[in-house]
């Protein structure tokens, strides 16, 4: 039945049927519940929109404040980027922005090093600007409800930059004060302003705002473009749709903008980090430790987000998000997360949990989805590497044989060696992880550390 549902992007345009849209929300629900269980987060707010379909709109348990209904708030973090990218798509399609004019003709103060950065580097974290946030004087401008993205780009003009522009990609959010400044001098109004103009008020998602405004610590914007939003269930339902609608932007130049590839490095582009799933390009971003993530289709109209107020949540707004966008492009049934099972079992033995894994991993017909897997062995295993290295090692010993390309897991490895006094092969995998990335600082600087002189 599923393989009905959506087989092909010209269904983007679609709406699903009654059945098909209830079939697949009762599933999705199902599926969160347990997830949610098994990762042991309380709360959850998820927003799935497909074409002009609300599949699920929905408040999962409770949050500190009472249980979680369409109508809770919850921080987005950095996943506020991506409402950064909605609102941009909307200032460059009505021509109010330029992405290619350089900041020697946007900033009439500009420094030497900065004229000829193009705009667009200020948003995808390639500018090469210096970071504000370990600046000494940063607390203090974010403390002061009367400093906003000037104080910061004053301080930041005066430093070298940490790279030479294109050269690198770091995230970092002095780029967004920048921008932000620039946008709000050039168009005359405060950046919030301009995305209740061209997002959220087209959208009329009304409870989606900037936190530190509306609770009264800030009384201007500072870096608002990069993080600070909160918005609903409810509100997120009506975003996508208004996205889906064209009333954000026109839909094909929204996606070929926020996906080309002139604006792109290590799959960042502007404002939104992009993913591949069933072959179709998504976009978004993720923020708080993983307490919010977004994700959209353009092409599909799919959207998908999910928060919690949970700092300790395992990820699961991630996984929650790849399996309902998994399902939704791919027409299949809907398929947990593989840490689900592990973070269920009730023997959390490691050899039991490598046996858990192996069994579904060897399984063609396994029900669950292993997306962003290694990351869940490793975490996994820093849970027990200093009470238990010898579990640890054998979390990270399944880790380098899953993705024995990854620099990260045999430096993992290598951490439960040494915990457990085997100075000789914690040596050789520190040499494996250097072997796969060469030039690695890091790792160039552990071997060295512990080679026998």
């Amino acid at each position: 039945m599923f393989s009905t549902i959506l087989t092909s992007l010209a269904l983007a345009s679609t709406t699903l049927s009654q059945s098909d849209a209830s079939d697949i929300s009762d599933d999705l629900r199902t599926e969160i519940g347990t997830m949610r269980a098994a990762y042991g987060v309380s709360g959850l707010a998820v927003s799935v929109v497909s074409g002009d379909d609300v599949i699920l709109s929905e408040g999962f348990g409770s949050f500190e404040n009472g249980p979680v209904t369409v109508q809770s708030q919850c921080g987005l973090y950095s996943a506020t980027k991506a409402l950064t990218a909605f609102t941009l798509a909307s200032l460059i399609e009505d021509g109010d922005v330029n992405l290619n004019a350089r900041l020697g003709e946007l900033l009439t103060d500009s420094p030497e090093g900065w004229r000829d950065i193009p705009l667009w580097r200020l948003y995808n974290h390639t500018s090469g600007l210096a970071m504000i946030v370990t600046q000494e004087a940063f607390s203090g401008i974010a403390e002061d409800p009367e400093a906003g993205n000037t104080a910061i780009y004053e301080i930041v003009r005066e430093l070298p930059l940490d790279f030479e522009p294109g050269a690198h990609s770091r995230y970092e959010q002095s780029g967004y004060a920048v921008s932000e400044m620039i946008a709000e001098a050039r168009l005359g109004q405060p950046w919030p302003a301009l995305v209740e103009q061209h997002l959220t008020g087209p959208a009329q998602s009304n409870d989606t705002v900037y936190g530190q405004i509306t609770d009264g610590s800030k009384s201007v914007p500072m870096i608002s473009s990069a993080g600070g939003y909160v918005t609903t269930a409810s509100d997120m339902a009506r975003i996508f749709e208004a996205l889906n609608a064209g009333l954000i932007a026109n839909r094909d130049f929204l996606a070929d903008l926020l996906t080309d590839p002139a604006y792109m490095q290590d799959n960042y582009g502007l404002g939104v980090i992009l993913e591949d799933v069933a072959g179709e390009t998504t976009i978004g971003h993720r923020g708080g430790g993983a307490r919010a993530n977004l994700r959209y289709a353009p092409q599909a109209g799919v959207g998908v987000m999910a928060c919690t107020d949970q700092v300790g949540n395992r990820e699961l707004t991630i996984h929650v998000g790849e399996m309902v966008m998994r399902a939704l492009l791919s027409g299949e049934a809907p398929r947990p997360h593989i840490a689900s099972l592990l973070y269920g079992s009730e023997d959390a033995s490691a050899q039991t949990l490598v046996t858990l894994f192996e069994r579904e991993w060897n399984n063609s017909d396994t029900r669950y989805g292993f997306e962003g897997s290694e990351a869940v062995l490793n975490a996994l295993g820093y849970d027990r590497l200093e009470e238990a290295p010898a579990e640890a090692q054998t979390l990270f010993a399944l880790n380098t044989r899953l993705y024995p390309d990854s620099a990260n897991v045999w430096d993992s490895l290598a951490d439960a060696q040494l915990a457990l006094g085997e100075g000789a092969a914690a040596l050789h995998s520190m040499r494996r992880a250097l072997d796969l990335q060469p030039g690695n600082p890091y790792f160039q600087r552990r071997v060295v550390e512990h080679t026998p002189n």
